[in-house]
């Protein structure tokens, strides 16, 4: 078979004998729910993905304590409590008997919490008079003042207050995350949570990114309050940036929203409580504000992604989409934890779903800790597939590796202790990974190998399977990567 491509799209294929040295061709693979340049500054920071134990996790900070410049944050990516015999969290005395002098901040492997040093908390601000913000808590010792775990709200309260990256940061951040995708076979990314550092700022990262030969399309899905929130700029000043970027290598596509947090650190919303926490997890908003946001959302002509975790918040969440008038514009982010009536109701509204199949490889640990009864069950694929339901897969890198092929084996090949009814076949994934992808991203020019599309594809040397890995890959008829 032969491709002829001209300016970057596939404009004919004819039958031909196949190369001996690489006759096996995939569309590029589409990471439709990713952080980009989050994935390219965790490469910076401290990994504690091989830390199992909380005397690991010490030892790691006081050995990178010393390294840490004047007015720098020690800032560590993978922490993980569930791993811990008992999964109780470290505080901020733990850390401040490894680390007094320097501000230290451990990310969750999930994002959606932290633990901070009392050097983080005090140049955040953060004492016993704080009060938790809405959708978020600051721990508490019995004598009410703040012990360093924060969760969601309060997370992203202290991680705010550390030193952002410049622009030259940001820009060579987006090109390692890209080549770092690139020798997946990734030839196209949705960065779910823009805004994070500024909107302008990264806005302005992704555009020269992409000048300098960024090897992966993007794909923003702007944070909802950037653009519609109380202190947002008009409207009219957005519509205006957007529309200046060029869009077949940076486009927008929509507001993304957070409905609740994650399984690891029980703040998912669950209906039936945690057996670590006793807690039934966190709702972002309050449930009459969550409405409002998303119908003012779809109000404005915009589409949303919504993350929505547990079974409680995505009942919320469907009940907006379905006052919508169009839910099938909309995209429902994880839905980890999905009864048959919330998939009847799926298949009736029309919503787009996106999975993340490795979670299933990285996390089983704190899965079958935080939700015993329910692990099995998470991610039902198989089901909503059958239901007709649009679903597209993706990594949500950087907290898991993010290789395409690691998430398509554990959706044929689901890892032990999670229910094998919900596997599906080989082609199926590799679809979802692609086509399904595209369709997701609402890009009607990628993610297959036909006249018309974009020629974004990856080479195997032997048949493609999970343990495969691209000899070359193009985008937009461009060598972007090559073993």
């Amino acid at each position: 078979m032969t491709l002829l491509i001209e300016d970057g799209f596939i404009r004919a294929i004819t039958p031909g004998p196949e190369s001996p040295r690489l006759p096996y061709a995939l569309p590029g693979f589409i990471d439709s729910h990713c952080h980009v340049l989050p994935s390219g500054l965790h490469l910076t920071r401290l990994d504690l993905t091989s830390c199992w134990t909380p005397d690991d996790v010490l030892q790691a900070v006081r050995e990178a304590a010393p390294q840490v410049g004047p007015g720098q944050w020690l800032q560590a990516v993978m922490y993980d409590q569930t791993k811990f015999e008992g999964s109780n969290h470290l505080t901020r005395h733990d850390l401040d008997r490894v680390a007094p002098d320097v501000p230290v901040l451990l990310r969750h492997s999930n994002g959606h919490a932290s633990v901070a040093n009392s050097q983080a908390l005090q140049v955040a601000g953060i004492n016993a008079e704080t009060p938790d913000p809405e959708g978020g808590e600051f721990r508490r010792d019995p004598s009410g003042e703040p012990d360093g775990v924060l969760l969601e709200k309060a997370h992203e309260a202290v991680t705010a207050a550390a030193p952002a990256p410049d622009h030259e940061e940001m820009v060579h951040a987006i090109l390692a995350a890209g080549r770092d995708m690139a020798r997946y076979g990734i030839t196209c990314a949705t960065d779910m949570m823009t805004g994070r550092y500024g909107l302008d700022a990264e806005l302005a990262a992704y555009t020269e990114a992409a000048r300098r030969g960024n090897p992966v399309r993007v794909r923003l899905y702007v944070q909802w309050f950037q653009v519609l929130g109380r202190n947002a700029p008009p409207i009219q000043e957005f519509q205006a940036k957007i529309s200046a970027l060029d869009d077949p290598l940076v486009g927008f596509r929509g507001l993304k929203v957070f409905a609740d947090g994650a399984i690891g650190s029980a703040t998912a919303a669950v209906y039936i409580s945690y057996p670590t926490t006793g807690g039934l997890g966190q709702l972002i908003y309050p449930e009459s504000d969550l409405a409002s946001i998303l119908k003012n959302i779809d109000d404005h002509g915009f589409r949303i992604a919504v993350h929505s975790i547990g079974d409680r918040s995505t009942d919320l969440v469907l009940d907006a989409y379905a006052a919508c008038l169009d839910p099938s514009r909309h995209r429902l982010e994880h839905a980890m934890i999905l009864s048959d009536k919330q998939i009847d109701r799926l298949a009736e509204i029309k919503c787009k779903v996106t999975f993340q199949p490795e979670f299933l490889l990285r996390f089983g640990h704190a899965y079958r800790a935080q939700v015993p009864d329910r692990a099995p069950l998470l991610k039902r694929v198989k089901t909503v597939l059958g239901r007709g339901i649009p679903v597209g897969f993706n990594s949500d890198r950087p907290i898991v590796p993010g290789n395409p092929w690691d998430g398509i084996q554990s959706a044929i090949r689901r890892p032990e202790g999670f229910d094998p009814s919900e596997n599906i076949d080989l082609p199926s994934a590799i679809r979802l990974y692609t086509q399904g992808g595209a369709e997701i991203n609402f890009d009607p020019d990628q993610g297959q190998l036909i006249t018309g599309m974009r020629a974004d594809l990856q080479l195997y040397a032997e048949p493609p399977t999970p343990e495969s890995q691209p000899t070359a890959v193009y985008c937009g008829g461009e060598l972007s990567y090559q073993a």
